[in-house]
């Protein structure tokens, strides 16, 4: 359906995961082969669609503020319509509508096929009694889309929904059952996007290496071997593995791929056995400890990231120590971490022995500053050897810029200050020598 009547601008606000940020990027596209134009000035459009997340508390907040701002616009009349679409609406359509009676459209994942149908109902008024649709979409390698990213990398989401019934966490409910995309379709996509001038790919899925299991085809290494054959791609990076699915293979195939990134970021939640159990979650710090060094064995230099949940209920003060004892064997390069999120909905909410909030916010604090020692023993391994940085940016000084390293997922990790006595340019790929090096960040010199 193309846009009816006259040409429309479309705003859009994203929030949330790079999975969100590619639906957006699909909606924008579908808006925009449908004959509507695309403005960056919120108040320049016709329609504002604020595409949200409510993985946990914080991200309502983020998500209300936005809203807020929006419903604002739309009572000012600066705006003539407002759609609220993303992972919130699918969640809690009810709330949405008597918090915000603005909002003339929900929408929720299931919903990105029809942006343009639902995008020209709420212009006419005619979409306000709507409820978001099952999350079952999956675009294809020939859905149009509009990238947010900088023109050098991008996100190819490679599935969609999820299968693990982790009890903190109402993702499945929100996004679904796991859907894997074809490997022909993800491969053209790469190819696209290759030919557009990506030199970066980053694979993000609710699980990567789930990938495959539920149409009984070509598995994730299967598709990152595929994937090192597109032509111009010059780094293939790796995001959210399930610890229990990096397989030999797979290793392998990272390990003997010169494009596919030295990189992986294994989301462990914790290292105590009871408490990964409580979680519903596989593993322990023996398990996890020969996973780092099965990748390490291959892949000496990879850049191994993890994410932890602390305050979990029923996480004793004992079972948090043995968290800290794992990440001081394990040595991490990167690592990241959560307080529990009482979230409405999943299982957890009800266990018994739940964490005072400024317990877990105390182990929270104790568990970075830990892991920022690591970290900065980690970067230091580099002082001195050269590393290739893709540089993004102009640095504060005259012969200062800003780029990432094969380490360094982008909006995640840190980044490389570089020092170079020529021009150099945005997307470009230089060879540089480390002089310096922080907990997050790396100083390097052309």
């Amino acid at each position: 359906m193309s846009c009816s009547g006259p040409v429309h601008a479309v705003g859009i606000i994203s929030l949330g995961c790079p999975k969100n940020l590619v639906d957006t990027e699909v909606m924008l596209g579908l808006l925009r082969a449908a004959g509507f134009t695309i403005t960056g000035d919120v108040k320049q459009a016709d329609l504002l669609i604020v595409n949200t997340c409510c993985f946990i508390g914080a991200a309502r907040d983020e998500s209300a503020e936005e809203l807020e701002k929006a419903a604002e616009l739309r009572r000012s009349g600066e705006i003539g319509a407002l759609i609220c679409a993303g992972c919130w609406p699918e969640r809690d359509a009810a709330l949405l509508r008597e918090q915000f009676p603005e909002i003339d459209a929900l929408m929720g994942p299931g919903d990105v096929g029809d942006i343009v149908s639902i995008a020209n109902s709420a212009l006419s008024g005619s979409a306000a009694g709507r409820t978001p649709s099952p999350p079952l979409y999956l675009f294809d390698g020939s859905t149009p889309r509009l990238r947010a990213t900088p023109l050098w990398t991008a996100y190819l989401k490679i599935a969609e929904g999820c299968d693990h019934r982790c009890r903190f966490c109402i993702i499945p409910r929100i996004r679904g059952p796991y859907r894997s995309r074809s490997l022909a379709s993800v491969v053209t996509e790469a190819r696209q996007l290759a030919d557009d001038g990506v030199k970066e790919v980053n694979l993000i899925a609710q699980d990567v290496t789930a990938y495959g299991r539920d149409i009984q085809g070509p598995d994730i290494a299967d598709l990152l071997a595929a994937l090192a054959n597109v032509d111009g791609l010059r780094w293939i990076r790796l995001l959210y593995s399930f610890p229990s699915r990096v397989t030999p293979r797979l290793i392998e195939v990272m390990a003997t791929r010169p494009t596919i990134c030295k990189y992986i970021d294994v989301p462990l939640q914790h290292a105590d056995r009871e408490v990964l159990r409580q979680m519903g979650r596989p593993g322990d710090a023996d398990e996890f400890l020969k996973l780092v060094a099965d990748l390490r064995s291959a892949m000496p230099d990879i850049a191994i990231r993890s994410t932890f949940l602390v305050g979990f209920p029923g996480e004793s003060e004992e079972a948090f120590e043995h968290l800290l004892e794992f990440l001081e064997a394990a040595q991490l390069d990167r690592a990241g971490a959560f307080p529990y999120s009482r979230e409405p909905g999943t299982p957890a909410a009800d266990m018994p022995d739940q964490v005072p909030q400024d317990v877990a916010q105390e182990r929270y604090h104790r568990l970075m500053t830990s892991q920022q020692a690591i970290s900065l023993a980690r970067n230091r391994r580099w002082l001195g050897r050269q590393i290739e940085v893709l540089i993004e940016s102009h640095g504060q000084g005259r012969d200062q810029w800003i780029g990432r390293s094969f380490r360094d997922a982008p909006e995640i990790d840190g980044s490389v200050l570089v020092k170079a006595r020529r021009r150099l340019r945005p997307g470009q790929f230089v060879s540089t020598t480390v002089i310096d090096a922080q907990p997050y960040d790396l100083v390097a010199r052309v």
